[in-house]
């Protein structure tokens, strides 16, 4: 997306295992992304010589110590870096996403519950650095669901349907294709919920196509104009109006089923952020896994009690 640190470098998959045969290599490209001018000292600000022994940095001066890892999301894991990359660039090139079953059996890790922490620690930092883009110009939005009752002792357990509301927002180009996508999670479809919503993804002033939906229309006092048309009675013109809300939402249920086979509701908004940071980055594929790595350096460190919350 605009904005975003540049340059990244070019790496197709022969590259890519040229490039990382062992954790030296990893490490190595590890912190010239993180630190490409080299690493100041935290407490100082004096420059950092390597203890190439322990793979730390210690000043010069103060003798303080820091670790490349520290303050990411590979801050004091077990997993070996090389896996971590592995991880990093299938999620970040595959399409339709990998499943942490299929990671757990390639990468060799005995505990699902490690890859399934990986995963969503990478899906964390997608979201995290997604976030700092805001949708402008012409945008559609509308509301959809996901999930629903699935399994025979989902409807003997529960009795309600588990369907999760989002907002989805796509900014268009000025040929009127996709550019950018974003999806935030609703509390409900009322505007209490719906219009901080809109202003958290969309810039004030852009150009807002729409259904009829009254949420919308009420967003012209926020700043935006507002481009609605009755779905009821324009269905055909309502089509192309929404077009590519009706193809991504199509094509993220289709996605979520058959690469995931369905997640848990609380999940669900990871899942989503997943799809739309690759999407927002699919002009630029050989550059995912540099981008999405430096996202991973930048997003900061989180604990399996904050995945879980």
């Amino acid at each position: 997306m605009a904005g975003e640190r540049e340059p990244y470098d070019e790496i197709s998959l022969l590259d890519f295992q040229k490039r990382f045969p062992d954790e030296g290599a990893c490490w190595e490209h590890l912190v010239r992304i993180r630190w490409p001018k080299g690493r100041p000292c935290p407490s100082c600000g004096r420059a950092m010589g390597l203890i190439e022994t322990r793979s730390l940095f210690q000043c010069n001066a103060c003798r303080k110590q820091v670790s490349a890892t520290a303050g990411t999301i590979f801050h004091k894991s077990r997993i070996p870096l090389r896996k971590w990359f592995w991880a990093i660039y299938l999620m970040a090139t595959s399409k339709k996403g990998v499943s942490m079953l299929y990671l757990q059996k390639h990468l060799g890790i005995k505990s699902y519950r490690a890859v399934w922490m990986m995963g969503h620690k990478i899906r964390h930092a997608m979201s995290t650095r997604d976030a700092l883009y805001p949708l402008r110009d012409t945008v559609e939005v509308d509301q959809f669901t996901v999930g629903g009752q699935q399994t025979l002792d989902d409807r003997r357990q529960t009795r309600r349907i588990r369907k999760s509301p989002f907002l989805v927002a796509i900014q268009e180009g000025k040929k009127g294709d996709p550019r950018f996508v974003k999806f935030e999670e609703l509390e409900s479809a009322f505007k209490e919920h719906v219009l901080p919503a809109l202003e958290k993804t969309i810039a004030k002033g852009s150009r807002l196509k729409s259904d009829e939906g009254g949420v919308f229309l009420i967003a012209k006092k926020l700043g935006y104009k507002v481009r609605p048309i009755a779905m009821s009675k324009h269905p055909e013109e309502a089509k192309n109006h929404l077009h590519w809300v009706y193809v991504l939402t199509s094509n993220v249920k289709r996605g979520l089923v058959s690469t995931y086979h369905g997640c848990f509701p609380k999940y669900r908004k990871a899942y989503l952020a997943e799809f739309a940071y690759r999407f927002n980055r699919r002009y630029w594929p050989h550059q995912a896994f540099d981008r999405l790595l430096f996202a991973c350096l930048q997003g900061g460190k989180i604990t399996l009690n904050e995945l879980r919350a």
